[in-house]
């Protein structure tokens, strides 16, 4: 079954943002697929980051592997000293039953 990383966050240092974004590479291993990344997230409810980040994965078993892989948590530590507010999730898609 389909999965997604969805993260949301505040932005406090732009340009470690963007170092950050330049090493993330091994969060798309797997067969992920980038499917948003929008800096001006509108609030529905809460007071979510203004950030937010969906990756799709074909499985949450590949989604877990690019999450929790040496590659990527040797980077992750520089997007959390680049931002606020913030939260990450892996979530299973949904299939309609027939």
């Amino acid at each position: 079954m389909t999965a997604y990383l969805v993260a949301n966050y505040d932005i406090t240092d732009a340009d470690a943002y963007l170092d950050y974004q330049g090493k993330a590479a091994p969060l798309l291993a797997g067969g992920a697929k980038l499917l948003a990344l929008d800096p001006n997230s509108t609030a529905a409810e809460g007071e979510p980051g203004h950030q937010t980040v969906v990756i799709e994965y074909p499985t949450r078993e590949a989604a877990e592997a690019a999450y929790n892989s040496a590659e990527y948590q040797a980077v992750v530590g520089i997007r959390h000293g680049a931002t606020t507010n913030g939260r990450a999730v892996i979530i299973d898609g949904f299939e309609m039953p027939s």
